[in-house]
């Protein structure tokens, strides 16, 4: 029977229900949203960031979906639209007749939104990946970062290394003894940390964003716009408290972030820490450090254990290290189709300065 794509509709609602039962029956863990409208960004009328759902049937049963994420971005200097490709699920991952449903979702988005981007998968081996690849996608890890705040409760908590009885007690030696916690504030000295600014709270985002956006813009090949409406509109996700730094020096600000502070509870990497996540953040040219260092102090005395983050620009990287973060692995990757590939030509001369943060896939909800 011959397969359609179609945006999701209350008629579908039934047959996704039914669907995501026959996914979680055999053991799998990804499930499509039920309901058309999203909760996060739903489309609006002159809404430049918005959520569509579209679903794939053979008019009995609903057999796949995906998302679409369209955003304006600057790339290489012009404002495009460009949209995030989320969630491609298909029944493909459980009965093989459906295997094709990846690839249609991933034309059909194309058709759609010449300009792609995917940003999460977790591995390039996962089955989203490796269809990714097959179609020539480019496809590059953010890299990770974290700074351990209370390294004792590190070294006690942190579940992705405790993943052995020999592993667990080494690391409880070194939380008793005191090894653990020097060679940590050894390794996690900052070197040659740029002084923090001003720091204040902010309940909204206010015009300063969108000064910092025009100053800041052009030291970036590709980058979503971030101006206070779409910064309020990507922000405002109820449930989350999200916070929202404002940096500054001499009073005028050169920066900000946006955090969550997260006590975990039986997180698969994280366990019961509690974790500050750096979402998302922009600076005027130099000032990566300032606004980082910033971000440091504030976290600390909220009292976080750790503090995380995935950045993919050179100078946020290099200003993440400079401030005592250490790198990790990293399950975050930023793949790009080859239309927008194109246009960054030469990619890898432009990759250092794209500019790729959590708060640019589904991470604002993730953490």
């Amino acid at each position: 029977m011959a397969l359609r794509i179609e945006p999701f509709a209350e008629s579908h609602v039934e047959s996704v229900r039914a669907f995501n039962r026959r996914l979680a029956d055999t053991g799998s863990i990804f499930q499509f949203p039920e309901g058309p409208i999203p909760a996060w960004l739903p489309p609006a009328p002159g809404a430049t960031v918005y959520q569509e759902y579209f679903v794939v049937h053979d008019d009995s049963q609903v057999r796949g979906g995906y998302i679409l994420k369209p955003q304006l971005f600057q790339v290489d200097g012009e404002v495009r639209t460009v949209a995030d490709y989320r969630l491609p699920i298909s029944e493909g991952i459980i009965d093989p007749r459906w295997a094709m449903v990846g690839m249609l979702t991933l034309k059909d988005a194309q058709r759609r939104q010449p300009l792609l981007y995917g940003l999460g998968m977790g591995s390039p081996r996962e089955p989203v990946a490796r269809m990714l690849q097959i179609f020539k996608w480019r496809m590059v890890p953010c890299p990770f970062f974290f700074r351990a705040v209370r390294p004792v409760r590190f070294l006690r908590g942190i579940a992705f290394l405790r993943i052995s009885p020999v592993r667990r007690i080494f690391l409880d030696i070194l939380a008793a003894s005191g090894l653990g916690w020097l060679a940590l504030r050894v390794a996690q000295r900052p070197r040659a940390g740029s002084a923090a600014g001003a720091w204040s709270v902010e309940e909204q985002f206010g015009s300063w964003c969108d000064e910092i956006w025009e100053r800041a813009r052009s030291a970036y090949s590709l980058a979503a716009v971030r101006t206070r409406d779409v910064l309020e509109a990507l922000y405002a996700v109820e449930g989350y408290r999200f916070l929202r730094l404002k940096i500054s020096e001499n009073g005028a600000p050169v920066g900000w972030t946006v955090l969550l502070d997260t006590p975990m509870q039986g997180h698969r990497q994280l366990g019961e820490l509690r974790v500050g996540s750096v979402i998302d953040c922009l600076a005027l040219p130099g000032r990566e450090g300032t606004v980082i260092a910033a971000t440091i102090r504030f976290l600390e005395e909220r009292g976080v254990d750790l503090i995380v983050t995935n950045q993919l620009h050179r100078d946020w990287c290099a200003a993440f290290q400079r401030n005592g973060f250490l790198s990790g692995p990293s399950n975050y990757y930023f793949a790009v189709c080859p239309a927008l590939d194109s246009m960054l030509a030469p990619f890898d001369a432009r990759l250092e300065r794209v500019h790729m943060t959590r708060g640019d896939g589904d991470g604002p909800i993730n953490l």
